[in-house]
C-alpha cells in the first residue's frame, strides 16, 4: 500500500480532541491510495476520536462496517464518522479516497443546518468534480503551508460539506428534517413528543415516522435515545458526576430506569462503562 498522508501540524491534536478555538477547524487532510495490497484501518482509540471524520471515495472499492453492517462503496461515495465512533474500513486495490478530520465550536450546527445526521452516515452516488477539486486544494494548501492556512482549510471544507449536501438533496424523495432535528438536539434531555416533531415538519405523525426512519435509518425515538446515551457515555468518561446526575443530565430523572436503559443498549452498567474506559 502506498499512502500519501498530510497533516495540518499546526492544528492537529494527536488524540483527535474536540476543539472550540474556532467555528470550524481542519485537524488533518489525507490523500490516500493503494496499488498492490488491500488495506484495513481501525481508529487507534478504543472509543474513537473526538473529532469528525469525512471520507470521499475517488476510485476503486471502499468498504466500511457501520452498526454491524458492511457497506461496499464505489467512486463518489461519502462517509461521515462522528466523534467517539470506533470506525473500521478497508480498501481493495486500486482504491483511492480523500478525507479530512475536523472539529470546531460550530461544527454540529453547520452539519445539522446542512441536513447531516450527527451519527455514522453514508451517501452514495455523489461524485462531483467540484468535491474532488476542493479536496485537492485543501491538500495543496496544507502541503505548502499557504498563508492563513486555518481559514483557507475551513472555508474549503465548508464548501465541500455544502456541495455534498446539494448532491444529497438531488436524491428523489429526500427531506432534511432540519426543523425537527434542530429541535431534538436542543431539547433531547427533556421530554420530546414525536407528534410535535411531525408538526414541525408539516407531516402527520405516521408519515413523519416513516420518512424519518427511511432517511435517518432509525425512528425519531431511537435517534433521541442515541443522543442521550452518547451524552451519558461522554459524561461518564469526562466528569466525576454521580450516576444519578449523569442520568438526569441525559434525560433520565430516574436513576434505576437510566441504568436499565444504559445496560440494555450499551451492554454494561454505567459504573462498569466508566471503570472500563476511563
Amino acid at each position: 500500500m502506498k499512502l500519501h498522508y498530510y497533516r495540518n501540524s499546526e492544528l492537529l491534536n494527536a488524540k483527535g480532541k474536540m476543539s472550540h478555538d474556532a467555528p470550524l477547524i481542519v485537524n488533518l487532510v489525507n490523500d490516500c491510495f493503494t496499488n498492490f495490497e488491500p488495506f484495513a484501518y481501525d481508529t487507534y482509540n478504543s472509543i474513537g476520536r473526538d473529532d469528525y471524520f469525512l471520507i470521499y471515495v475517488t476510485d476503486g472499492v471502499f468498504n466500511t462496517k457501520i452498526n454491524d453492517t458492511v457497506f461496499h462503496l464505489n467512486k463518489g461515495a461519502v462517509v461521515l464518522y462522528p466523534p467517539k465512533y470506533k470506525y473500521h474500513y478497508w480498501g481493495e486495490p486500486p482504491s483511492k479516497y480523500l478525507c479530512a478530520h475536523f472539529t470546531g465550536s460550530h461544527v454540529e450546527k453547520i452539519l445539522t443546518d446542512l441536513g447531516f445526521p450527527l451519527e455514522p452516515y453514508i451517501l452514495e452516488g455523489a461524485f462531483s468534480p467540484k468535491i474532488k477539486s476542493l479536496f485537492d486544494k485543501m491538500v495543496e494548501k496544507d502541503i505548502t503551508k499557504a498563508p492563513f492556512l486555518q481559514y483557507s482549510l475551513s472555508c474549503l471544507l465548508e464548501e465541500i460539506l455544502l456541495t455534498i449536501a446539494i448532491e444529497r438533496v438531488k436524491n428523489s424523495g429526500y427531506r432534511t428534517f432540519k426543523n425537527s432535528i434542530k429541535y431534538i438536539h436542543a431539547n433531547y434531555t427533556e421530554k420530546i413528543k414525536v407528534p410535535y416533531l411531525a408538526q414541525l415538519e408539516g407531516l402527520s405523525n405516521s408519515r413523519y415516522i416513516t420518512l424519518f426512519s427511511k432517511e435517518m435509518g432509525k425512528t425519531p425515538s431511537e435517534y433521541i435515545l442515541d443522543l442521550r446515551l452518547n451524552r451519558a457515555c461522554d459524561l461518564l468518561l469526562t466528569t466525576n458526576m454521580e450516576i444519578s446526575a449523569i442520568g438526569a443530565s441525559s434525560g433520565y430523572n430516574d436513576q434505576y430506569f437510566f441504568s436499565k436503559i444504559f445496560k440494555k443498549h450499551i451492554g454494561i452498567s454505567p459504573q462498569e462503562y466508566r471503570k472500563k474506559n476511563k
